[in-house]
């Protein structure tokens, strides 16, 4: 295999990273969206407005996406996306064990936002986002499903 080859995967991730950023930085220009700013690789760095910005689940916020204000105190609605992007495994299916260190670092995110936004939901304020060009299990979306409506897990055989 050639040294090209090597590296040809972590560049078809990354030209996807930057397509799909670019691709939702032309919010900005919209007159009609109250778009206000994209933040890359990370939150930005003006969410606590004069105060500390939290870093609990950065590492999983591939672009951040501000409707109304940078700063998380007044902005009406904050979009976390993650990014995945896969040439050799196209094909295979996202499992639970796979999406850990995401929900993991939204999770953190979350409870960490959530002591900023003392007393504030963060229904419909906040969203979370995984983009990815592999499948996803249906053991995964069912589980998530059950979650989000407080329901008891479903029970899966192992294969």
């Amino acid at each position: 295999m050639s040294d090209s080859e090597l590296v040809r995967t972590s560049r078809d991730g990354d030209q996807f990273h930057y397509l799909w950023a670019a691709q939702r930085c032309l919010g900005l220009l919209s007159l009609s969206s109250d778009l206000v700013a994209v933040s890359i690789e990370g939150a930005s760095s003006q969410e606590g407005g004069s105060g500390q910005t939290t870093e609990a689940g950065e590492e999983v916020i591939d672009v951040g996406e501000y409707y109304g204000s940078q700063e998380f105190a007044s902005a009406r609605l904050l979009k976390y996306v993650q990014l995945k992007h896969s040439t050799k495994h196209a094909l295979e299916q996202w499992t639970i064990s796979g999406l850990k260190k995401t929900l993991s670092g939204f999770a953190k995110r979350c409870v960490a936002l959530k002591k900023e936004r003392a007393g504030l939901s963060l229904t419909g304020w906040l969203e979370l986002y995984f983009v990815t060009n592999r499948p996803i299990s249906r053991n995964v979306i069912e589980t998530i499903e059950d979650a989000a409506k407080s329901h008891s897990p479903r029970c899966y055989a192992p294969r």
